[in-house]
């Protein structure tokens, strides 16, 4: 028989938390609000206008919040369910009035923020709308990418389709306003790639960066 060997017990491990500066100075956060929706929330989105309302995608819905109300929900009328298919995106414009969402099935709607109609819907994709934006200069234009990697500008007003350009080649999920008035356009997709668009230069108006992952 072996000699008898005194086993102690292990010291426990420090926490990540408690040796990273990082972690301690995020542990300090604190939730201010929360809101359970009935599904999985796809995207969100704040109104830059007041009352700065939150436009949260969940299911065939967008639902509006009122985050800084003791009350988080303005009211049941607060959420727009008029899709025919899953909601995948949304995006205000500047004054708050408008807000676009698109939808699985190929469409973008046009949606008034107070009175909570569709006023249009831009038609054109042959997949799923997977982001949106209003031009940052102009009231009248907007953008829509989708699964199909294009980048599509509509005429708010009339929902006429004014350009589509191969911007990607797999589905584009970052769309923005660019600088420079509606021409600017900011994409990025799964192909890895991101892209400044300059539609004064046509299709070939880009310039952007490559990574190896999406």
């Amino acid at each position: 028989m072996g000699d008898f060997v005194e086993l102690r017990p292990l010291p426990e491990p420090l926490r990540a938390a408690q040796l990273t500066p990082e972690a301690q100075h995020y542990k300090g956060f604190r939730t201010l609000w929360k809101q359970k929706e009935s599904s999985r929330v796809v995207n969100v989105a704040f109104c830059p206008a007041k009352p700065h309302r939150l436009a949260v995608v969940s299911g065939t819905k967008v639902g509006l919040w009122q985050p800084n109300k003791a009350n988080a929900a303005d009211s049941a009328s607060s959420s727009v369910s008029k899709f025919k298919d899953l909601a995948q995106c949304v995006a205000w414009r500047g004054d708050g009035k408008l807000f676009l969402a698109g939808e699985a099935g190929g469409t973008c709607a046009v949606i008034e923020a107070e009175t909570k109609k569709v006023l249009r819907r831009f038609r054109g994709h042959g997949d799923a709308v997977t982001c949106c934006a209003f031009a940052s200069a102009d009231k009248s234009r907007a953008a829509t990418g989708g699964r199909d990697g294009k980048l599509r500008i509509w005429d708010v007003a009339t929902s006429d389709l004014l350009h589509t350009i191969d911007a990607h080649t797999d589905c584009m999920k970052v769309l923005a306003a660019g600088p420079g008035g509606p021409d600017g356009w900011i994409t990025a997709g799964y192909d890895g790639c991101a892209r400044l668009w300059d539609l004064r230069m046509g299709a070939v108006g880009a310039a952007g960066a490559s990574w190896s992952r999406p």
